[in-house]
């Protein structure tokens, strides 16, 4: 028998649960590499990251508990066909494409290597064995909770992430009293604009949906009517906002801290060497422990939601034990090809559809007030310069794309796409044909 309410237990333990699925994804190699680029400019490029790595987020989990947590509902309000798209192209980024072989290439560099060290055990086609191996396993042992996903929620929220939570703070508090260094120059011009696009790369916004199906469908099993469930996700999405606002922030601050030590850095060393700067061998290898299970239990999830995707986009036809070798396979293939190549093959794919996913998650929270058209011209209208800025990302050098996007307003600054979504929802305000 479902429960009656969603009591502040559940709240937590729901909340929780968000937040460790978000910050799983390998996304704590972001704010360090943020607050060492960004130095005494940590605050602005923190704002920026808040943004697109916290806010937009969260609110992709308020507009998707709107559509009920349908994933294909969720877009296809601009069209079937456009939904249809839009949603495969998702779940394969935040699937096998991008998120979910990083969270194993993470558990890797983070969770092995700091304990164990490079393992020389010789290379296989240039990629370290000891790599493959423990990719190997990593995605075996994926596959086989992939089966057993009903409790992931409840486990996650109740044992796990408050331990993770609690280190991390810890961690935090600890480089605010003693830190390692002061914040230098900047090495960016922009830094809003480097911690924006950076949040781009946490692929949280464009995978909200996908959490906030996970999320949704365990509410569900507690909750007895629509109203209470919207509620629920509301209150848990506070919960998990809050605790990633305290963990990237104090991250952001602790790269900062860092930024002359730790210059010309790769993302994961960034995020190893300040744990280690702060918390010394053991506050290194406690990290180690607690990323490595955040990213299996992410990769669980968003491995369920690209099965369960597919499988209902399908129309059955694509069976489940199919997709299941499929994601498990194509994720440990490009796992092994480590996290900053998955970074730059993430850049212009979130570039083209980042910007339409963001329009996508504030239309939404105004489900039913506002007419079809006005998605059709807003997510339209930001597709067309997330394309040009795609093009760009693959070729910084094409001169006819680069200057057309500077000469548009915000546009040298990554940001063209919101004057050309406005101006696509104004026009779909005005013609307002459906």
């Amino acid at each position: 028998m479902k429960k009656s309410s969603f009591g502040i237990k559940d709240t937590f333990v729901t909340g929780f649960a968000i937040f460790a699925m978000f910050l799983g994804a390998g996304n704590l190699i972001f704010p360090p590499h943020i607050g060492i680029n960004a130095g005494n400019m940590f605050m602005t490029a923190m704002l920026g990251f808040l943004f697109t790595g916290i806010a937009m987020p969260m609110l992709g989990v308020v507009a998707s508990a709107k559509t009920g947590g349908d994933m294909l509902d969720f877009s296809q309000i601009v069209s079937k066909k456009f939904g249809l798209i839009f949603t495969s192209l998702v779940l394969i980024c935040i699937g096998p494409l991008l998120a979910i072989p990083r969270t194993g290439a993470t558990t890797y560099e983070i969770g092995v290597v700091p304990i164990f060290g490079e393992l020389n055990w010789g290379e296989l086609w240039g990629i370290p064995i000891s790599r493959i191996v423990v990719s190997a396993l990593y995605f075996l042992l994926n596959a086989i909770l992939i089966m057993r996903p009903s409790s992931v929620v409840d486990i996650i929220g109740k044992y796990f992430t408050p331990v993770l939570l609690t280190l991390l703070i810890v961690l935090i508090v600890k480089g605010i009293v003693n830190p390692i260094g002061v914040p230098g120059e900047p090495t960016v011009a922009n830094p809003f604009a480097l911690g924006f696009r950076e949040g781009y790369q946490t692929m949280d916004a464009l995978g909200s949906f996908a959490t906030a199906y996970v999320a949704i469908q365990s509410i569900k099993s507690r909750v007895k009517d629509e109203s209470e469930m919207k509620k629920a996700t509301y209150m848990s999405t506070i919960v998990a906002a809050i605790g990633l606002t305290i963990v990237y922030g104090g991250f952001v601050y602790l790269g900062a801290t860092g930024s002359i030590r730790f210059k010309d850095i790769a993302r994961t060393d960034a995020t190893i060497k300040i744990v280690e700067a702060i918390g010394s061998n053991m506050g290194k290898i406690l990290l180690a422990v607690s990323m490595s299970f955040a990213c299996i239990t992410t990769s669980v999830g968003l491995s369920t939601v690209f099965v369960d995707g597919f499988h209902t986009i399908s129309g059955g036809k694509l069976s489940k034990k199919f997709l299941l070798v499929f994601v498990s396979v194509l994720s440990f293939i490009l796992s092994v090809f480590g996290v900053n190549q998955i970074i730059k093959l993430a850049v212009p794919i979130l570039s083209t559809l980042y910007p339409s996913g963001l329009v996508l998650i504030i239309l939404n929270l105004f489900r039913g007030k506002i007419k079809r058209s006005v998605y059709r011209g807003g997510v339209y209208g930001a597709l067309v310069m997330g394309v040009l800025y795609g093009i760009e990302a693959i070729n910084p050098n094409l001169a006819i794309i680069q200057n057309f996007l500077y000469k548009l307003p915000l546009g040298s600054s990554g940001f063209a796409w919101i004057i050309t979504a406005l101006i696509g929802i104004a026009i779909g305000y005005f013609i307002n044909k459906d």
